[in-house]
């Protein structure tokens, strides 16, 4: 036998305690950012704003000279805190240098309720790039955001390390308070 040859058995020994450790700290992760957010709730709940259900032109835009600035609203959706922003494309839906698109969402982001809850979000709707003096600009954005829950197992390991290093920059300063009074 060749000393370098590795059974079947060893290599899915191997295998699993490569996934229990992952395990492991996905249950480590979890459990460190839940406790981030329980810190940030008992401490600083205005971190947990209640999130936009819709983007849109800002209403009373009349300067035909400049694309009007878009503003979220209907701010229904959870009260929680963005640890990743949601990414979105805009998809042309007809042609020309001024033309009209479709929204779509490439990342739902990832966001921490103020109840413990894990969210993503969803954008979708349409709008146009409007002709405007000063420069061209998107124009009547009707856009939807919409909200659900995450299950934590449903999270990445990297999701987790990221949203625990987001979580600990603004907890920490808020534990260092409290240990210094």
């Amino acid at each position: 036998m060749n000393p370098t040859t590795i059974t079947l058995e060893a290599l899915e020994a191997l295998a699993a305690a490569a996934e229990s450790d992952n395990a492991v700290e996905h249950a480590r992760l979890a459990r460190l950012c839940t406790a981030y957010g329980r810190i940030l709730r008992a401490r600083d709940p205005e971190k947990f704003q209640h999130k936009a259900c819709h983007v849109g032109d800002e209403a009373g835009h009349c300067d035909s000279s400049y694309p009007p600035d878009q503003k979220y609203t209907e701010c229904t959706g959870p009260r929680a805190l963005r640890l990743r922003m949601r990414a979105t494309e805009d998809i042309a839906t007809s042609g020309g240098f001024y033309y009209s698109w479709r929204r779509v969402t490439t990342d739902g982001g990832l966001y921490l309720g103020l109840d413990g809850s894990w969210y993503r979000s969803s954008e979708t709707g349409t709008g146009e790039v409007g002709s405007f003096a000063a420069h061209p600009g998107d124009c009547n954005v009707d856009c939807t955001i919409e909200w659900s829950t995450v299950d934590v197992d449903e999270l990445t390991l990297e999701e987790l390390r990221a949203a625990e290093a987001t979580l600990r920059e603004l907890a920490f300063p808020l534990v260092a308070e409290k240990l210094a009074s």
